[in-house]
């Protein structure tokens, strides 16, 4: 990244962080929606029989804490702000610069890159505290965090493209929010499902972020499960953004 590139990045960051604590109301649908969800499914788990299956309940809510986040923080809001500005015209005046297309996405999804990621990474260290663990492969809690924050702001832009309105980016969301979490061994472990499907669920678009986040606690996944899965992610993420350049419109449809 030059210098250009980043200086155009962090004035959007800063534009974006200014109109985000305009209205307070954000802090609680980004903030504390999740947090709230989280309890919920705490409550749900604890109605699960983790130890007949081996599964270790304290890396298991850091997984799905990772994954709720990346889903209500991130996907859903970034969503919604890149048809805001699409439909206030603001994506279009920016393309008139001399912003380059890939910052123009990825300044304007910044700001709520780092909230998901500050709330994951604090939502974590305070589970592990918790649950007196810590983590085993810190690289690979990186890594499941990185592939996630990826695919989901190429998800974002994806699903976006579909979006005539800010109106319709609710309904648009909701096959990710409600369909992704229960297919990607979020809300239910993989180990408790038929093996058949637990094999067939391993390749959903979040499942690879939510192995590697777990392993990060656990230390399960070998050199060779953790590349596989950064890959498999990769695709995902790839497949996202290729309809992302495909269907993105930069102005309001007439």
């Amino acid at each position: 990244m030059n210098g250009l590139t980043a200086r155009h990045m962090r004035t959007l960051f800063h534009i974006e962080w200014k109109l985000f604590n305009r209205i307070r109301a954000n802090y609680f649908f980004v903030v504390l929606v999740p947090l709230m969800l989280l309890v919920a499914m705490r409550s749900v788990q604890e109605q699960m029989d983790l130890d007949r299956h081996g599964i270790d309940a304290g890396p298991l809510m850091v997984s799905t804490a990772t994954g709720i986040l990346l889903i209500f923080s991130l996907y859903s809001s970034v969503t919604g702000l890149y048809v805001a500005r699409r439909e206030e015209l603001v994506l279009k005046r920016l393309r008139t610069g001399e912003v380059s297309d890939p910052v123009i996405l990825a300044g304007g999804a910044s700001m709520y890159v780092t909230i998901s990621v500050v709330q994951i990474a604090v939502v974590a260290a305070v589970l592990s505290v918790m649950f007196g663990t810590a983590p085993r492969q810190p690289l690979a809690a990186v890594a499941g965090l990185l592939t996630g924050v990826a695919l989901m702001t190429a998800m974002a832009a994806a699903t976006a493209a579909l979006c005539r309105t800010v109106e319709s980016v609710m309904v648009a969301t909701l096959p990710a929010i409600f369909v992704l979490p229960m297919i990607s061994g979020i809300y239910v472990p993989r180990e408790v499902l038929p093996d058949a499907l637990g094999d067939a669920l391993l390749y959903a678009p979040l499942s690879p972020t939510v192995d590697l986040v777990r392993s990060g606690w656990t230390g399960e996944l070998g050199l060779g499960g953790a590349l596989a899965r950064c890959v498999l992610a990769a695709v995902w993420t790839a497949l996202f953004a290729w309809v992302a350049v495909r269907r993105f419109r930069w102005e309001p449809r007439v």
